[in-house]
């Protein structure tokens, strides 16, 4: 039951509900949007089976104590020297709710129908967001669904396919995780549903590049290289993929990543490019001047001015930055200073080691599940370099949902492959 809210929550996080008239909004203090709603909903359910004794509380763990370090700083600078209340909502998808999220999906037995009801979630996800943003792009737009994505005053990157997160960096992010679910769900079934497996990657792969971000696509790259050389199954169907992106590179295929053309995506935009260093300067000169505990949780669009660094000799001049920071760390370093910024740290190197012992360790369906979060997370700080995830729904809570589980393997794993009850070798033995 609870992953079924969980995945309903999930779903409902690829919409955005402010000014759009698509759902119910509530204001209460914080904004209560429909996925608030189901959230508020898990809490509840699992307070009350924790109570019963039907679900167990699994202990924090590594990252478990960092991320709460974490919230309690993040907290405490918002209303000690922040914005108080007004980052609620960025405290709530940033921290809160992942969180949360965390500890009962780990909370849960590690079982092989975990594994699957989680895939199962991205591939529903992922199958709507494919689909969805083709119709964007290529038509008939009378079949895109909701329609405020049509709509060039709702969210940002009109000219883009942006999905029903109204922007195209959003999109290209959440398409990445369901390819690699689809690559995964490729390997474990066959007949129709692997035809409809491979359709969906080559749906997904397209509608990432007509999203036209290079943060998606250069983590779209580094997932598809990473699969195609690590021991799993995923690699032969990664390595197709390369092969046909490297044909359409090399036939001049798509005009913005062609070997023909002189000017590639990497090479245009270049007024973006200038905008993220001057932003970039300025969030670290922010930093640094107020090393420990920095301006204060979510200040960053009142303060710039202050800090502002424009960058020398650059012939695009950039002269504010009223619409916020744009690097998930330099803005974190600015705002809660190191001794918020060190636990966050903290909290990917856990992250990142628990996941590498998992898919060492384990095999089958636990390493590929596995592999599939240490991508998600590649990603994530790839996206987190040129966007500010904090307010990130679906990232966040995808991020930590995955750890959850691979958490969970990780703790059976290490009953399972304890020591205890073996007779002991002496070091000195031949």
């Amino acid at each position: 039951m609870n992953l079924k809210l969980v995945a309903s929550m999930i779903f409902l996080q690829c919409f955005i509900y402010k000014n759009t008239e698509f759902g119910p909004v509530f204001e209460l203090g914080l904004t209560v949007t429909p996925d608030r709603l189901v959230f508020i909903i898990i809490l509840v359910f699992a307070i009350w089976k924790l109570t019963c004794g039907e679900l167990q509380f699994p202990g924090l763990g590594k990252v478990g104590c960092c991320m709460l370090l974490f919230t309690l700083i993040c907290t405490v600078s918002s209303f000690v020297l922040g914005a108080g209340s007004h980052a609620l909502y960025h405290l709530f998808d940033f921290i809160y709710n992942p969180f949360t999220i965390f500890i009962l999906v780990k909370s849960i037995p590690h079982s092989c129908k975990k594994l699957e009801s989680l895939s199962l979630v991205f591939l529903a996800v992922g199958a709507y967001l494919a689909i969805n943003g083709a119709f964007e792009h290529f038509g008939p737009h009378i079949l895109v669904w909701p329609k405020y994505i049509l709509d060039p005053h709702v969210g940002i990157q009109f000219e883009r396919t942006r999905g029903s997160f109204a922007s195209s960096e959003a999109l290209g992010m959440a398409l990445i995780v369901s390819f690699l679910f689809y690559a995964f769900y490729s390997t474990r079934v066959r007949g129709k549903k692997l035809y409809w497996a491979y359709l969906m990657m080559l749906v997904s792969a397209g509608v990432i590049y007509t999203a036209n971000q290079r943060s998606a696509w250069v983590s779209f790259g580094l997932c598809l290289t990473i699969l195609a050389i690590a021991k799993t199954e995923m690699k032969q169907v990664a390595r197709v993929f390369i092969g046909f992106v490297l044909l359409g590179f090399f036939l001049g295929v798509g005009t913005n990543l062609s070997f023909w053309e002189t000017r590639t995506l990497f090479s245009k935009r270049q007024e973006t490019v200038s905008y993220r260093q001057a932003n970039n300067l300025t969030t670290l000169a922010m930093g640094m001047a107020n090393p420990i505990f920095g301006i204060g949780f979510g200040n960053f669009r009142s303060a710039w001015p202050k800090y502002f660094r424009p960058i020398d000799g650059s012939e695009i001049e950039i002269r504010d930055l009223t619409d916020g920071n744009h690097n998930t760390f330099l803005g974190l370093f600015a705002e809660v200073g190191l001794v918020g910024f060190v636990p966050y740290l903290m909290i990917f190197c856990h992250m990142f080691r628990v996941g590498l012992r998992v898919y060492g360790r384990e095999e089958g369906l636990a390493r590929g599940f596995s592999l599939v979060f240490l991508l998600v997370m590649i990603s994530y700080l790839v996206g987190a370099n040129f966007s500010d995830y904090r307010s990130g729904r679906f990232h966040n809570t995808v991020l930590f949902l995955l750890f959850g589980a691979v958490a969970g393997i990780d703790v059976q794993g290490a009953i399972l492959h304890s020591p205890v009850g073996r007779p002991r070798v002496s070091r000195y033995a031949v």
